[in-house]
């Protein structure tokens, strides 16, 4: 088990070494699914890195796994131990990141539109502009109906319904002129 798990840690260390992140700066955490004999779910028992340099690994983790189990359900059964997962995690220093607001436009969201297409809507087909998210500027409003489209997901716009687009790249859509919602 401490071959194994050192192993997954040196390959993922040099993954994200490979990354630009240097070992120095890297964060190894081990963790080890244990259940007892018969049972139909595991608990995962964090183990540090010195655990796996001395003295006996399997009783830490027995020791360590009865604690959880006792804390989270009140009792210990007898029954045997089963390791069942290794895992290791590597992370380095989180990346500064800021956030970068949209560039600000007025309301008229023409140059997002990709077409106008006919959509199901109101029990009819519809009219509706076909817009690419990815050009949205902040204070563009989307009037529905229309479909938004991005890379990962779709917005729809209902009848009677605007989407406003805020600097932080959020729909907010509301009902506009007279629309119930």
């Amino acid at each position: 088990m401490r071959q194994a798990l050192s192993e997954l840690a040196d390959s993922a260390a040099k993954r994200l070494a490979a990354e630009g992140v240097p070992r120095e700066q890297q964060t190894v955490r081990f963790q080890v699914d244990l259940r007892y004999h018969g049972q139909g779910f595991e608990i995962p028992v964090d183990l540090d890195a010195d655990a796996l340099t001395g003295g006996d690994v399997l009783s830490r983790l027995g020791e360590a796994f009865d604690a959880e189990h006792q804390r989270l359900f009140s009792f210990l059964l007898k029954n045997e131990r089963e390791v069942i997962n290794l895992r290791v995690t590597v992370s380095g220093p989180r990346p500064d990141v800021a956030w970068q607001p949209l560039t600000e436009g007025d309301a008229d969201p023409s140059a997002a539109l990709i077409r106008t297409g006919k959509v199901w809507m109101d029990g009819a087909m519809v009219s509706a502009g076909i817009y690419d998210r990815a050009k949205l500027s902040a204070g563009n409003v989307i009037e529905g109906p229309a479909v938004i489209t991005e890379m990962d997901s779709t917005t729809l716009v209902l009848s009677g319904h605007a989407a406003t687009v805020h600097p932080n790249a959020s729909l907010l859509i509301r009902p506009s002129g007279g629309a119930t919602a």
